[in-house]
């Protein structure tokens, strides 16, 4: 295989294969490396939500005043784990100074560019490429058990509809709540019902894109991890990996919470940190929900798909720990025996944990990398990496060809937005 190419894209997951997509609909010549399987990455076991609903970061004032509550509680929606790390404590002091009305009105703009694209592209590309991933328009309802935060919710729904009235939710309680979800339970006080939002199984548009791009001429190298670079006159003149080195002349980086270890070697300082987000794949229940449920209080997501199901959620700050936390998967069956008839099946698939690629503002990182002119970084997409792929890659292309952009880029721009 050639291992001197155009342009090297580290990292397989949707933003990566989003990013070959549209490169080479552009004629870039175009390889992607692997570290690992595609069950490793956070576009495997996600809950395959396509949610413009979420433009509210997660350290808006709203959300921060819910996640103090959780800080230090294991089975909490909301986990930190106590730890003496200097780029942790940077981040979450980020964290806290993003907080500010201008930094988070900014952050909406910039996700909502991203997943109102993305959305659309989505449609595109199932539709040209004839991808069967299980495409749902019925959108996405949000339950609530008190009847204090389905009221608190009214607020962030005004926000977002101000921002776009796109993003206008429906609130529901009694009969019109379960005519629109029957299998909320009576514990459920009310639903705001996002109907622009969408959903799909992550799994299968992964494949099916990935053969898609096989089939274009993308080259695959798998299980081929990144072990250094070499540099000279501020380029990336080598790739250097467990399976020989490869030159290109455009490098994007792609590798969601694993690049501030990826790129460690050139002293790049990219202010991403692993937030660890679990998952339980099983058959469907019996009386499975007819769209992705966001049980609000406890922040479980309950997704159906054609024969499967996926209970997904929480997040926990704990580094790039590997523990299978039975706590925090116990957590998320909890939840959805309060807001779920029939929650979960004992015919379980998959118990799965991924890290999301946290910023501390809320925005991923769509720029070139200070000191090194031909890196692209596409990453720190948050808890949305599905929901913002296509439009990063659609924009990582344009910038790479010297094309007009069809988003503005300056959002995701390094310098000037991570604090």
């Amino acid at each position: 295989m050639k291992k001197n190419i155009d342009t090297i894209i580290i990292g397989g997951g949707i933003v990566g294969l989003s990013c070959a997509y549209y490169l080479q609909k552009e004629g870039v010549e175009v390889a992607i490396i692997e570290k690992g399987a595609p069950k490793d990455a956070c576009s495997h076991a996600n809950c395959g939500l396509v949610s413009p609903s979420h433009a509210l970061p997660l350290n808006s004032p709203e959300l921060m005043m819910k996640a103090m509550k959780w800080l230090f509680q294991s089975d909490s929606p909301f986990y930190i784990r106590p730890q003496l790390d200097a780029n942790f404590i940077s981040w979450m002091l980020g964290f806290g100074l993003n907080a500010r009305a201008d930094k988070v009105q900014k952050a909406m703009e910039g996700r909502n560019n991203l997943m109102l694209s993305s959305k659309a592209l989505f449609k595109d590309i199932i539709k040209e490429e004839n991808i069967d991933c299980n495409w749902s328009d019925e959108g996405i309802m949000f339950a609530f058990e008190s009847e204090k935060a389905f009221d608190k919710h009214a607020a962030i729904n005004r926000r977002l509809t101000d921002l776009d009235m796109q993003l206008m939710a429906d609130p529901m309680v009694g009969d019109a709540l379960y005519q629109k979800e029957p299998a909320l339970s009576e514990n459920v006080h009310g639903g705001w019902w996002y109907r622009f939002d969408a959903s799909i199984k992550p799994d299968l548009m992964v494949a099916g894109l990935k053969k898609t791009l096989k089939q274009k001429g993308v080259q695959f190298f798998e299980e081929t991890e990144v072990v250094g670079f070499e540099s000279a006159n501020y380029q990336i003149t080598g790739i250097n990996t467990n399976r020989g080195d490869f030159k290109a002349k455009n490098i994007v980086l792609a590798t969601g919470a694993w690049s501030p270890k990826v790129v460690d070697d050139l002293d790049l300082k990219i202010p991403i940190v692993p937030g660890k987000g679990y998952s339980i794949t099983m058959k469907s229940p019996g009386f499975s929900p007819k769209m992705p449920c966001i049980m609000e209080e406890k922040k479980v997501i309950a997704t159906p798909w054609n024969g499967s199901y996926r209970l997904g959620g929480t997040m926990e700050f704990a580094g790039y720990n590997t523990e299978l936390n039975k706590v925090r998967f116990n957590a998320l069956k909890k939840a959805a025996n309060i807001y779920l008839r029939d929650p979960y099946t004992d015919d379980v698939l998959e118990h799965w944990y991924g890290w999301r690629p946290m910023t501390n503002n809320g925005l991923p990182i769509i720029d070139h990398a200070p000191k090194y002119r031909n890196m692209l970084m596409a990453c720190g997409h948050n808890m949305l990496g599905l929901s913002m792929g296509p439009a990063t890659g659609k924009l990582v292309s344009e910038i790479l060809t010297a094309k007009e952009t069809h988003i503005d880029p300056s959002y995701y721009a390094l310098r000037g937005n991570f604090n």
